[in-house]
This record gives structure tokens, C-alpha cells and sequence, in this order.
């Protein structure tokens, strides 16, 4: 008598199921598939005095960002003991940027020397730094996707 082995197998109509379901769910992978809405701290240390003030500005795309003459949310701020700290509340779950600057003279502008080197401190998101002018994009964007969110950063 000969004896076989059986396998159990899946029709195949509910292998074509599980398939497609596989290979059509949607995972999230940018700013767009992103739902909610949080509190963002923002902490700014390493000012060198109380002078002036601090020159804050959040950005909500790369072509704001690299506008030098837009923000998507700005904000004059006083610097108290050579630290800032801003708060906003109710901001939509997406992918930010922050750029900040010591405005010691009030003159509305980052001043320079003559090779065009910023005289006045200044930082970014993720402490992120560049070569020859202003980290890029993408050295200095983070994900804001969580009900409460704090960001450090030191300003030079």
C-alpha cells in the first residue's frame, strides 16, 4: 500500500486575493499621506546675549525654504536669558523646516561682512549647517508627526 504525503493548498483565487491586497496597500511615505495635527516646541539656545531679536521661520516646502524672501510662518521673538522658545499649537502633521537668526540691530535682515558671511548667529532644524550658504532642504527638514513634538536647536 503506498501512503502520500498530502499538502494543503490554497485555492487559487484566494492566492490572487491575498496578492493583490499585498501588493496595493499604501504605507505612508510623505508629508501628503499624513493626518493630524500637533503641538511643535521649538528651543533655541546659544545666543550670545539678550540683544536684538530672534528671527524665526517655519517652512512647508522646499520652494519656501529656499525663497529668500518668504516664510510660511514667521515670528519676531524676544530673547530672554540667550533662549527662545516658541510654541505652536493646532500645526498640521507634514514635513517642516526651521531657519532662525539673531537680529541684534532690529534691521529686519541676517547682516554680512563682505565675502558674505553672516556677522549676526544664526541655526536650522536638525542643527544642519552648509557649505558656502544655507543647508539644503533636505539637510534641514524633519517630520512632524506626533501630538507633541519638541525640536532643539543651537543657533552660531
Amino acid at each position: 500500500m503506498n501512503s502520500q504525503i498530502t499538502q494543503k493548498t490554497l485555492p487559487g483565487s484566494i492566492i490572487l486575493m491575498l496578492l493583490f491586497t499585498c501588493t496595493t496597500l499604501h504605507f505612508p511615505q510623505d508629508a501628503d499621506s499624513l493626518i493630524g495635527s500637533g503641538k511643535l516646541t521649538v528651543i533655541i539656545k546659544g545666543f550670545e546675549s539678550d540683544e536684538g531679536n530672534c528671527r524665526f521661520a517655519l517652512d512647508n516646502s522646499k520652494a519656501v525654504y529656499e525663497s529668500e524672501d518668504s516664510v510660511w510662518i514667521g515670528k519676531v521673538l524676544p530673547i530672554q536669558n540667550k533662549k527662545v522658545v516658541v510654541t505652536i499649537d493646532s500645526l498640521n502633521y507634514g514635513v517642516y523646516a526651521i531657519r532662525v537668526y539673531q537680529d541684534k540691530n532690529k534691521n529686519s535682515k541676517i547682516d554680512t561682512n563682505l565675502l558674505g558671511i553672516p556677522t549676526e548667529n544664526y541655526g536650522f532644524s536638525n542643527d544642519a549647517s552648509g557649505w558656502f550658504g544655507p543647508p539644503s532642504w533636505d539637510k534641514a527638514k524633519f517630520i512632524f508627526n506626533k501630538p507633541e513634538i519638541t525640536i532643539h536647536i543651537d543657533i552660531d
